[in-house]
């Protein structure tokens, strides 16, 4: 008499076999589209030695009654300085790097912030997906340490925290919209886990600019860094 577990099992592991070259398929598949998603961003970013772009940054958020829009400068300089600075004096600028993070006020006379980075893993991460959206490579920083999606249709690519990582709890996703001919990132969006959302939107890159003039630039974040 066949034992009804062992006609389980056996009934388990032909269901498994049949589903493996589906499974396999699917799988090749995804690994297909991340693949060409980050060729196509590679084709502009492998360029990049420094990049100046115009920024609109849209803050959604339940604390506002409608979202709160704030123009201005994206600035990146290899290995990997990422500069987001508001327009005008009553704005901010941010600078993101391999030891942290700063936002300083615009005016001069008003007190920054830095945030560590052992203290604020979720920072981290997002500052380190930021800065790996610009910098030249082939995308293994981009994508390290996060879930990835692809979807279909869209020259999109969804990066999530690990699924045990507190930063979940912080930052539930960040997608990068590309340019379907250059590969150029237009559009970030970054969804936090509470709800809230920011957009910011990309345009007017200036690939590789002059030497004295990205250094100039970079010259007044750097007073702005010291001022405090």
């Amino acid at each position: 008499m066949i034992h009804r577990r062992s006609t389980l099992f056996g009934l388990v592991g032909l269901l498994g076999l049949a589903a493996s070259p589906r499974l396999a398929r699917a799988d090749e598949l995804d690994e297909k589209r991340l693949s060409n998603r980050l060729e196509l961003w590679a084709n502009f970013a492998k360029r990049t030695r420094n990049l100046v772009v115009r920024l609109t940054t849209t803050r959604e958020t339940s604390l506002l009654r409608e979202p709160l829009v704030v123009t201005g400068t994206l600035l990146f300089e290899v290995p990997g300085t990422l500069v987001l600075r508001d327009d005008g004096l009553g704005g901010s600028t941010t600078i993101i790097d391999a030891a942290g993070l700063q936002i300083v006020p615009n005016r001069p006379d008003a007190p920054g912030t830095t945030i560590d980075r052992a203290r604020a893993p979720a920072a981290a991460w997002l500052g380190d997906r930021l800065r790996a959206a610009f910098a030249p490579g082939e995308g293994l920083a981009l994508v390290a340490d996060s879930r990835t999606e692809v979807p279909r249709g869209r020259q999109r690519l969804d990066l999530s925290p690990p699924r045990d990582s507190t930063t979940r709890k912080f930052v539930r996703s960040l997608s990068l919209h590309l340019d379907p001919v250059t590969g150029a990132v237009i559009e970030i969006l970054i969804a936090e886990a509470q709800g809230d959302r920011m957009r910011i939107q990309l345009a007017d890159h200036r690939q590789n600019v002059p030497e004295p003039d990205i250094r100039a630039l970079m010259a007044e974040v750097e007073a702005l860094q010291s001022a405090r």
